[in-house]
């Protein structure tokens, strides 16, 4: 058998990935195995194939034929979430309102100067923006309806809204939350560190992802009293947290 044998790894493209096998000396009909190893994925989404090929090679006298295997795999594109919040209740015919928009990697890319689209109840766009990439701060846009003369003249229109944008969130933050007296989970209860914010779940558990900083960490809920703290993320942190009743 071969030992720290060189293989290649040649995909559709014709381009080549260099790996190393490294490999232990097997007990008799034992099979060689590699150590695990890394490769990065094509940018494109799609179907591929790739070979792990291991070149014919002389090795002490004794000739060994190649011998390769496919490698077939899906690579498949980024999901982002998109988040839209401080949306007016109700909005008068005719009136500007705000609305604040985040989009969001699901493997955490800078998505700055990525377009996005606002669509009415009909499926129309009535909206495109672009995330600024000006750095940290709450930025003022606008949609504008440009003058029309045609048939019965309209003037301009136009709405503004904010978008705030952060800085990349590096760090994971837990919040346990419980009723003080019976110790029991807090369902519901709403956790702030703005401009993060999450909603805790059966076991009273939110997980907020936020960049390094300080905060006010605000943790409340209906019939109890609003609970508030600083607190300097530098790190992964989990925070427990237990609510007094408002009537207690």
């Amino acid at each position: 058998m071969l030992l720290h044998n060189c293989f290649d790894a040649v995909v559709a493209s014709a381009k080549t990935v260099s790996g190393v096998w490294r490999l232990s000396r097997p007990a008799r009909r034992e099979t060689n195995e590699t150590s695990e190893f890394v490769v990065k994925a094509p940018v494109q989404a799609g179907e591929y194939t790739w070979l792990a090929v291991c070149p014919a090679v002389v090795k002490e006298g004794v000739s060994y034929v190649e011998a390769s295997t496919p490698i077939s795999f899906t690579v498949k594109p980024h999901t982002p979430s998109v988040v839209v919040w401080d949306i007016p209740s109700a909005i008068v015919v005719g009136e500007r309102f705000r609305i604040n928009v985040g989009i969001k990697c699901s493997n955490e890319c800078h998505l700055t100067n990525r377009d996005f689209g606002i669509y009415d109840h009909e499926g129309a766009q009535v909206a495109t923006g672009t995330l600024p990439g000006g750095g940290e701060g709450l930025y003022t846009w606008s949609v504008k309806g440009p003058r029309s003369d045609v048939g019965i003249p309209h003037a301009e229109g136009s709405i503004s809204f904010g978008v705030r944008v952060v800085s990349h969130p590096e760090y994971l933050v837990r919040v346990e939350t419980v009723d003080k007296v019976s110790q029991t989970p807090l369902r519901g209860a709403r956790v702030v560190m703005h401009p993060y914010r999450a909603v805790t779940d059966e076991r009273g558990v939110a997980e907020v992802r936020v960049a390094k900083g300080a905060y006010r960490l605000f943790v409340s809920q209906t019939r109890y009293l609003t609970f508030g703290l600083p607190v300097e993320v530098t790190a992964d942190m989990t925070a427990r947290r237990a609510l007094l009743g408002a009537c207690a």
